[in-house]
C-alpha cells in the first residue's frame, strides 16, 4: 500500500501538470483520490484539496496522535539511524574534497 506522503507527491505532481485531474480533484476530492490511487477511501475520512494563492498559504499540521514519542524523539536528536559512512564517503567526494576545506581531519573523532 502507498504511504501518504508519496500519496500526497503523486497528487500533487499529477495536478501540476494536468489541468483537468487539478479541476476534478478540487470539485470532488474523495472520488479523484479514490480512483487517482485505486482505493477505496473509508466513509469517516474527508478529504478536502485547498489551493494556496498569493494571499491565502495553508499550513497542515500532522494529526495530534502522529507526534513522535520522547523515546523516537531522543533517538533521532542523538543521531540514531544515521549512516556515518555514507555521510563521510559523500563529504570526501565532494566539492569540498578537492580543496581541502570544509573536511573533518579524522572522521574517527566525529
Amino acid at each position: 500500500m502507498i504511504g501518504h506522503d508519496e500519496a500526497h507527491r503523486k497528487i500533487v505532481a499529477k495536478a501540476m501538470e494536468d489541468a483537468a485531474f487539478r479541476a476534478r480533484l478540487i470539485a470532488d476530492p474523495r472520488a479523484t483520490v479514490a480512483s487517482f490511487l485505486g482505493i477505496e477511501i473509508p466513509s469517516a475520512v474527508a478529504v478536502t484539496v485547498v489551493e494556496d494563492s498569493p494571499t491565502h498559504q495553508h499550513i497542515v499540521l500532522p494529526a495530534a496522535g502522529d507526534q513522535l514519542s520522547d523515546a523516537d524523539l531522543e533517538a533521532v536528536a542523538g543521531g540514531a539511524g544515521v549512516n556515518w559512512g555514507a555521510a563521510r564517503d559523500f563529504f570526501n567526494t565532494g566539492p569540498s574534497a578537492a580543496s581541502g576545506r570544509g573536511q573533518l581531519a579524522d572522521w574517527n573523532d566525529a
